[in-house]
């Protein structure tokens, strides 16, 4: 037996439509106010919805654009959107349900003061990814119209317990499907919408094979004379004589059987499943007479209403009423219509699912025949099961080999990208400590001549300390930033003597800097220095004054050198890229690229700033020494 879900079918859970239409008892007497509109959705267009007639119901959505695009109501907006999503739902067009379900989602959360139409949405949105099987997604709008619903409509949350206990049956959490079933039945007061959670609640504790406690359910239901409707009524005793019937208390749970069938008698709902459970129940009791006449009225509405699979159940209880009755021959005929019943049922099903083959057939022949068709088909799925994982590992291990062949490439590639950086940076830095050595030199053979012996002496021995630190860092792309502002300092004490009283300089280094451990590339910053002495002290009338910074930032160096000299010299503009400068952003840029940090250089004239000389500024990054 099975618990009776016939009323189900009457009540197609549109939750946002009710929310949209819950507000709307009376419609307004102007025909062509919104509230009428929406009063008219109700009524006339939602009974398309629950007979599974979204077309009709469609062409007269369309007919009412017009009026609605015209009235410029919010929620009659929000409602004809979200009206026209269950249209495409029901039709299967998930895109074209998506597009209207997010514009009511749109307009109702700019101009919904209520906080209702966005609720609607947010379920109706839960309704679109239930059918697409995303139940993640389902369950995250679900459980926001739920938050919302708290405390903006509280009259609709048992509609949304409804739809969150059927995304977590579809997940499989169990405590989850009991919270919001039962917060659900306990909140509402309409009557088909009780039914339609009692019902699930029977099916929960069935699931669960906890028919005692579904009885109690039901009992405990029985004594509650504060709800009653005759739908629930019929509902309640039909599946408590059910529940009984599965504890084998048939003869308890019959006088239940049939006063709900006197009650679906009254509202003209009695159909083919209620007849065969009766029957079903008489069979059970040997009351084979009462159970053969059941039988054939169920039959007979189950014909009109073409449920074929209610027909075979009833060839098959036909089948069993005649053999407990000694009519073998009527037997075995029955069992045969109920197997061309069951044929008939899966080639006219919608979509053609396996089914567990039944053990009832009273035909040896036949329960063998059916054994190895079963057999059959459980091998041909292991073999289809076998050859899918067999050409899913080969493809795995061409993408696995093709990635490590790409990653291997990759990285000859940017070891050969490395290997030419650095030949480049040391090319470019021959290039230019030959161009400092020749000027240093010039300046020891000037004071030589003017046999100022002394003077080249001191000269020469600071030269041969900064000779020795070049030499020291020849073989390095990266050396110490301690022993580069060493050289620095080296260079501008060599340069102080030579220009003897024309400038002084000002070295300002961040603190503890010779304790960081920073690397970077050696000379980078004396070409600078050595243009503002040679060009920017040059004929200056006042003293000269010479300042470097360097700061510490993130990954770079920030490093400005500053002069308050003569600036750049508008003969010189067209030459004023040294080749010190183009040798210096060359390395730069391939710093940029070992690094993947920015590096930059910029030289202004303090002209522009009303000041005097040239201001050079410098972004170096930097390695550290564990690097």
């Amino acid at each position: 037996m099975r618990l009776h879900a016939s009323l189900l079918k009457y009540f197609v859970l549109l939750l946002p439509l009710a929310i949209a239409a819950c507000k709307q008892r009376q419609a307004a007497r102007n025909p062509g106010s919104a509230d009428s509109i929406l009063a008219y959705m109700k009524s006339d267009i939602n009974p398309f919805f629950h007979d599974r007639r979204p077309g009709e119901a469609g062409r007269l959505l369309d007919s009412l654009y017009p009026t609605v695009q015209k009235l410029n109501h919010v929620g009659l907006t929000c409602s004809y959107l979200r009206f026209k999503g269950v249209q495409f739902i029901m039709e299967e067009k998930y895109d074209s349900a998506r597009t209207f379900l997010n514009e009511s989602m749109q307009l109702a959360r700019e101009k919904d003061s209520t906080g209702r139409h966005v609720i609607a949405a947010k379920i109706q949105l839960a309704d679109l990814l239930k059918e697409q099987k995303r139940y993640d997604s389902a369950l995250h709008y679900a459980r926001e119209a739920y938050y919302l619903a708290q405390k903006a409509d509280t009259n609709g949350l048992p509609l949304i317990c409804l739809r969150l206990s059927e995304i977590y049956m579809e997940i499989g959490d169990y405590e989850a499907i009991r919270k919001y079933l039962f917060e659900g039945f306990e909140r509402t007061q309409q009557p088909k919408l009780k039914i339609v959670f009692a019902n699930n609640i029977a099916k929960y504790y069935t699931d669960q094979a906890q028919v005692d406690s579904a009885v109690s359910f039901f009992k405990a239901m029985e004594n509650d004379t504060l709800f009653s409707h005759p739908y629930f009524d019929a509902v309640k005793y039909e599946n408590l004589g059910i529940l009984l019937g599965k504890q084998g208390k048939m003869a308890e749970g019959l006088p239940y059987q049939l006063k709900a069938l006197a009650l679906n008698k009254e509202l003209g709902s009695v159909d083919g499943q209620s007849m065969f459970s009766l029957a079903d129940t008489y069979y059970l009791l040997e009351r084979y007479n009462e159970a053969a006449a059941y039988l054939d009225t169920a039959y007979t509405m189950a014909k009109e209403a073409g449920n074929q699979e209610i027909i075979t159940m009833i060839w098959r209880k036909r089948a069993q009423n005649q053999a407990a009755r000694g009519l073998h021959r009527d037997a075995y005929a029955f069992m045969d219509s109920a197997y061309e019943s069951y044929r008939t049922e899966v080639d006219s099903s919608i979509v053609v699912q396996a089914r567990e083959l039944e053990t009832q057939y009273a035909v040896k022949a036949k329960d063998e025949e059916i054994e190895r068709l079963a057999f059959e088909n459980k091998v041909n799925r292991q073999i289809r099961q076998q050859q899918r994982v067999i050409i899913a590992s080969m493809v795995l291990g061409l993408v696995l080999i093709a990635a490590i062949g790409f990653l291997l490439y990759r990285r000859r590639q940017l070891e050969q990208q490395l290997r030419e950086t650095s030949l480049r940076q040391r090319l470019l830095r021959s290039q230019m400590e030959p161009h400092f050595i020749f000027n240093t030199l010039s300046v020891l053979q000037s004071f030589i001549r003017n046999d100022e012996r002394e003077k080249s002496i001191r000269y020469l021995n600071k030269f041969a300390k900064l000779v020795r630190i070049s030499l020291e860092n020849a073989r390095e792309s990266f050396v110490p930033l301690k022993d580069e502002v060493t050289a620095l300092e080296s260079y501008l004490s060599l340069q102080l003597m030579r220009f003897e009283g024309s400038f002084e300089y000002n070295l300002d280094v961040y603190e503890q800097y010779e304790e960081d451990g920073l690397l970077i590339p050696p000379m980078l910053l004396q070409p600078f220095v050595e243009n503002a002495i040679l060009h920017g002290m040059r004929r200056l009338e006042r003293k000269g004054v010479i300042t470097i910074r360097i700061k510490r930032g993130p990954h770079v160096l920030h490093c400005v050198i500053e002069d308050n000299g003569r600036g750049l010299q508008p003969e010189k503009q067209e030459e004023k890229t040294s080749l010190s400068t183009v040798i210096t952003q060359e390395r730069l840029s391939m710093l940029s690229k070992q690094t993947k940090r920015p590096a930059s250089l910029r030289i202004i004239d303090k002209k522009a700033e009303n000041g005097e000389g040239i201001r050079v500024e410098l972004d170096i990054p930097f390695r550290r020494d564990n690097q």
